[in-house]
């Protein structure tokens, strides 16, 4: 009588399990690489932005001698909540926001909005007003702000001379 060796094929329970678990692993690092590329894309994107409107500002204040004309809010943002600063629905800057001139005089093709645009991610611009800082006219100052992702704010603070 001959006896035949019987061979089982396949994996065992713990082997399936062990590389499910080292595939969650490395999935799981993969994802958080890319949502911090993510971030560090939307932050320099707001940087960008924002490099965008300080070269309109300047285009603006070269030929009216004040970085917006005329001042008509003491803060814009780009979204968020309606009240007394001025921001826009959610995707774009508010109807009487004082960049609106910016695209009026062609110095820019759209006001750029922030990546994510929220109550929390959004851009601001805050003129300054006559008196402000020693200045006898309005618009002779800004500051134009995005919070980053990553952590702290990025700012433009414009001062003419």
């Amino acid at each position: 009588m001959l006896h035949k060796k019987t061979s089982v094929e396949g994996f065992t329970l713990i082997e399936l399990l062990v590389v499910i678990a080292i595939i969650g692993i490395l999935s799981s690092i993969v994802l958080s690489s890319i949502n911090l590329a993510r971030a560090k894309g939307r932050d320099a994107r707001r940087r960008t932005d924002l490099r965008q409107l300080e070269i309109a500002l300047e285009l603006n204040y070269q030929k009216y001698g004040a970085y917006t004309q005329p001042e008509g809010h003491y803060s814009d943002c780009s979204t968020g909540t309606t009240g007394t600063p001025v921001c826009g629905t959610g995707t774009d800057w508010g109807a009487t926001s004082d960049l609106r001139d910016l695209l009026t005089d062609g110095f820019i093709v759209t006001l750029p909005v922030d990546p994510i645009n929220d109550a929390t991610y959004r851009y601001s611009y805050e003129p300054w007003n006559a008196g402000q800082g020693g200045y006898v006219g309005a618009g002779q100052a800004y500051d134009l702000c995005a919070p980053l992702e990553r952590g702290g704010s990025f700012c433009i603070n414009k001062r003419s001379k």
